[in-house]
């Protein structure tokens, strides 16, 4: 069965990987590919980069993005891009293995219903120099024919880049909603993603990451809508899910699963699912999260109340955010003091999740 696939690349200020990021790609075995490099407002020589490798193969094609929208918007326009049966999204940091997309594509053909197939992955330093084999229960393998389940299953497991840098069969990407601006948005996006079809893997160790990634709460910040356009996150008006990342990613799953393309019974199962899968996996750690908003919110109130009335109903945007995730998540952690004082700060009664 023939297949077509779009690869679309995307760099910003990456001149001095990209080029052995793209010859990655023209040693792959596999040939029935498009291959489009996306200049996401790079200011370095990444562009003459990019147009002398498209002068010299006609199936590789530029295209600018005017500005830079940061790795979630670059992610979205990724996905959105082309029309081929499949689609993969490519970092100008990372390598793949020659053989990467002829056995992934292996993996897809042989399951219909399944909706992205990714490999096993290592993290390297420099030529020859490797740093670690990501461990084999990273890999996902969310299948079968109950939805949630898969969903379950990612929430559970998900952990590591490699199991995200994967191939997709672009009918099951079209399902997904929009990429929001949050911390954790790729394990969302994977979640919503096995609702529309299952996960595989291939056990080989075919994707090659170059350096081991950032601290979690700088990845956090990076996630935000403010930090694409920007603007400092930590301002009082500014969203403010990044500093508490695991919290914000259980919660982001929520807002994702109310507009996901479900059942009203498979909704509520999902909210479910997610309160159990993230406090099974993650309790110590949201636990600290919780306590370190909750003294985080008087400084918050005391910030926006020295703005005018317009804009401290802004600023107290984020801390209802916030304090709905803890409801959500957390339910027994009681919050009533933190939802009264922001109650107080827009002299109003203060509200309860009604979820």
């Amino acid at each position: 069965m023939s297949a077509t696939l779009d690869i679309n690349l995307f760099v910003h200020d990456g001149a001095a990987t990209v080029g052995a990021a793209i010859e990655s790609v023209l040693a792959q075995s596999w040939t029935d590919w498009r291959l489009t490099l996306i200049d996401d407002g790079s200011s370095d020589g990444t562009a003459s980069v990019l147009h002398d490798y498209a002068a010299r193969n006609p199936k590789i094609r530029v295209k600018h993005n005017r500005s830079n929208a940061g790795a979630v918007g670059a992610f979205q326009r990724g996905f959105w891009f082309g029309d081929a049966d499949f689609v993969m999204l490519k970092s100008a940091d990372d390598l793949i293995a020659p053989e990467f997309i002829e056995r992934l594509m292996a993996v897809l053909l042989a399951h219909q219903h399944c909706a992205m197939a990714h490999a096993g992955g290592l993290s390297f330093s420099g030529p020859g120099m490797v740093d670690f084999v990501y461990p084999e229960a990273h890999r996902l393998h969310a299948v079968g024919p109950d939805p949630i389940a898969r969903a379950a299953s990612v929430m559970l497991h998900y952990t590591s880049s490699p199991s995200f840098w994967g191939i997709y069969r672009r009918a099951a990407v079209d399902r997904l909603a929009p990429i929001a601006y949050r911390p954790g948005w790729d394990h969302v996006v994977l979640a919503e993603l096995a609702l529309y079809g299952e996960i595989r893997h291939d056990p080989g160790v075919m994707y090659w990451r170059r350096g081991t990634g950032r601290p979690v709460r700088v990845l956090a910040r990076a996630a935000m809508a403010e930090a694409a356009r920007g603007v400092d996150p930590a301002l009082p008006f500014a969203e403010a899910l990044w500093r508490a990342p695991c919290l914000a990613t259980a919660y982001a799953h929520i807002e994702a699963f109310l507009l996901a393309r479900v059942t009203e019974v498979e909704r509520a199962a999902l909210i479910d699912a997610t309160r159990q899968c993230f406090t099974r996996r993650w309790t110590p750690l949201l636990a600290r999260e919780a306590e370190a908003l909750r003294a985080y919110v008087p400084e918050a109130v005391d910030a926006a109340r020295r703005l005018d009335a317009p804009m401290r109903a802004l600023a107290a945007l984020p801390l209802t955010r916030l304090l709905s995730a803890v409801a959500v998540i957390l339910p027994a952690f009681d919050f009533s003091d933190a939802r009264a004082a922001v109650a107080r700060l827009l002299d109003r009664e203060p509200m309860t999740c009604p979820m």
